[in-house]
């Protein structure tokens, strides 16, 4: 078990040396030793305005943007307070250029609900997220990168869930594992860089984040890279319109959050994604740069023709989404190939 060091030994670190006893530490279980838990840290409220300030503030500079984010991650344990918000936004803004990217990269990679886009939009005052956003529109405009991010849903888009009576309910589609690796890597400047690829789900979040953490899990094991998750609320699942709204939400924040970056959309047509894409495109033209539907509920006539008007791309199987990414120039031809094989080995189809 790693060792959970006190207040007074974190404060006692000799210069430069701060970090090193971080990386050996459990930080979750540090930051919940000194500053209680949501219901003990009631009490220590000294001891916790001590430790943000000594890690956020006062010491910050020892500190990596990958440790950074790591702290910024482990004061999730603390209940929300200004005292914590005002730490999480100076250790937010006390980077800049591609160290700060690097941190905003890290923290979106955790591998549960307390993402980057948590942290901003669930941990921050108003105040403070104001200021958090405004730094991040500004690194961004000093620095564009335009690397891709992909927003994927999940049901009938990963796997068969609900409209889609040609496989299986919760079959994973042949060759959207390999397309996703592809599009992760395919225009990133750093394609080992975690962060680049959300899912987004109308799945209620449920208490303490349940539901979407179960969301995760049943991606688990399918060879994605880094990722993060977000869903809705329960309120979410009674109408199209509500999933529209709570899919769109997501986007906006994203847009906040990375907006050095171009997305793409992929999602299905048995609920309400190709109504999303298009509203995601009318948004922000300059911003989305392809909007994939996979077609498991047909979509004909003027509707078609109003989405394709729209910019949406339609496709049945994933060699075609492959196809049209290729020609988008958004993967190269060996990726597209690999697709193409991972869709003819479950298949048997030639492409």
């Amino acid at each position: 078990m790693k060792p959970t060091p006190s207040l007074a030994e974190l404060r006692a670190a000799p210069e430069g040396s701060l970090e090193a006893l971080l990386a050996l530490s459990d930080l979750d279980r540090t930051v919940a030793a000194i500053a209680g838990n949501r219901i003990t840290g009631l009490l220590r409220g000294d001891e916790r305005r001590a430790l943000v300030r000594l890690l956020c503030e006062e010491r910050v500079a020892e500190l990596s943007p990958a440790m950074r984010a790591r702290v910024v991650h482990a004061l999730r344990r603390l209940a929300p307070s200004p005292v914590v918000s005002a730490g999480i936004r100076s250790m937010l803004e006390s980077l800049s250029g591609a160290a700060f990217r690097d941190m905003k990269y890290s923290l979106n990679a955790t591998g549960d609900r307390h993402d980057l886009e948590h942290v901003v939009y669930e941990r921050l005052t108003e105040a403070d997220r104001a200021a958090v956003l405004a730094h991040i529109a500004r690194e961004a405009a000093d620095a564009p990168s335009h690397d891709l991010r992909i927003l994927c849903d999940i049901d009938d888009t990963v796997k068969a869930m609900l409209h889609d009576s040609r496989y299986p309910r919760g079959k994973v589609y042949p060759g959207v594992i390999e397309l996703l690796i592809a599009l992760d890597q395919g225009r990133a400047a750093e394609p080992s860089r975690p962060g680049d690829l959300t899912f987004v789900t109308a799945r209620p979040e449920g208490p303490r984040g349940l539901i979407e953490q179960y969301t995760r899990n049943g991606l688990a094991g399918l060879g994605l890279p880094p990722h993060a998750v977000l869903g809705g609320s329960f309120l979410n699942l009674f109408t199209k319109a509500s999933i529209k709204e709570r899919k769109l939400q997501n986007f906006d924040r994203e847009r906040a959050l990375f907006p050095e970056c171009r997305f793409m959309f992929l999602g299905d047509s048995g609920q309400a994604d190709a109504h999303v894409g298009a509203e995601m495109l009318r948004r922000g033209p300059d911003f989305v740069v392809a909007v994939l539907i996979h077609e498991v509920v047909p979509v004909t006539g003027a509707a078609r023709a109003a989405f394709e008007a729209a910019g949406i791309r339609f496709h049945t199987s994933y060699d075609d989404a492959a196809r049209i990414v290729h020609r988008l120039g958004l993967i190269d031809t060996v990726a597209r190939d690999r697709v193409f094989k991972a869709v003819d080995a479950e298949t048997g189809t030639m492409t």
